[in-house]
């Protein structure tokens, strides 16, 4: 918990939760109104899968830069 989290659009995590975000909004309303009702939780679904694979992966890459500078 060292280390603050930066709630704008300088931090890397915030922008790919947008730009994630809102595609996954207009598509799942889409299909809220158009679909049925047994497919509505897919775009929430794919949207937290996806950001958090990335979000795991940039992690562990910023980690491995942080040890190669020290």
């Amino acid at each position: 918990m060292s280390e603050r989290f930066e709630l704008s659009f300088k931090n890397k995590e915030v922008r790919m939760w947008v730009y994630l975000a809102v595609p996954t909004i207009i598509i799942g309303i889409i299909i809220i109104y158009y679909g049925e009702r047994n497919y509505q939780y897919i775009p929430l679904l794919v949207f937290w899968t996806i950001f958090y694979i990335w979000r795991f992966f940039y992690r562990r890459k910023r980690k491995k830069e942080e040890k190669k500078s020290s």
